[in-house]
């Protein structure tokens, strides 16, 4: 290559090498973001949980980030969309059958934990993956695509549309923004129906209150209904 004296390393060796390096970079982290949580940076561990953004993270972690926002350190700016459990999704993962039989692939990468339970396909970085928002399954891309019927889930039947559907570890920038806007959208519903079901309640009491002080339904109307019966009866008999 150069760099010894001898000789000068020609410009298109020096791209091979820098696009060499940006390959195996690329590898290292998809490897690193399929095996260990994005927050406590452990190896994942079951309950497995996914934010709207795709990125995966042990449940334990995530609950000691929202007791303790400076208990990761960086934990703030890799996950500032999580401000409660409602921001994620508990996994339901596919355990690797061979993992205890082969603890690495052929290539010296680890043997990944979880596979697609459609095409077997490893979760490593290798393939695209995804969950359902709605029911948390996870599963291959390709084995979602390849089905007939893109409305239910394949692995639990559950109904699903489109915008449950998210990309784990996607590095894809397109994608991402597409991921925020579907957050920013379940963040206004899950807003809309805490209104509803505030007003609903609120009304609720309400009607309550207002039945109570026309003196129905409590003990206290009946016994003010059975005292203004008697003060009649007594006062017609007085009249008599």
């Amino acid at each position: 290559m150069g760099n010894d004296g001898g000789s000068i390393p020609r410009r298109n060796e020096m791209v091979r090498e820098k696009k060499k390096d940006e390959k195996a970079d690329r590898k290292n982290q998809a490897i690193a973001q399929n095996f260990f949580c994005a927050l406590s940076k452990l190896p994942l561990q079951e309950p497995i949980v996914g934010d709207e953004l795709g990125r995966l993270y042990n449940r334990e972690a995530v609950l000691e980030y929202l007791l303790d926002r400076s208990a990761f350190g960086d934990g703030h700016s890799i996950c500032d969309n999580i401000q409660s459990l409602k921001d994620v999704k508990t996994l339901k993962l596919t355990a690797n059958p061979t993992t205890s039989k082969k603890p690495t692939s052929l290539d010296g990468q680890p043997a990944a934990r979880f596979v697609c339970p459609i095409t077997m396909k490893e979760m490593n970085g290798n393939s695209a993956f995804e969950f359902i928002w709605s029911c948390g399954c996870v599963f291959s891309e390709k084995a979602r695509r390849e089905l007939p019927d893109a409305s239910t889930c394949i692995v639990c039947d559950a109904p699903f549309v489109d915008s449950d559907v998210v990309p784990i570890n996607s590095v894809d920038l397109e994608s991402l923004d597409t991921l925020k806007g579907r957050m920013a959208v379940r963040k206004r519903e899950r807003e809309d129906r805490k209104k509803v079901a505030s007003k609903a309640k609120s009304k609720s009491k309400n009607g309550k209150r207002k039945h109570e002080d026309d003196g129905g339904g409590t003990e206290s109307g009946a016994a003010n209904k059975t005292g203004l019966k008697a003060a009649k009866t007594q006062k017609s008999n007085g009249m008599s």
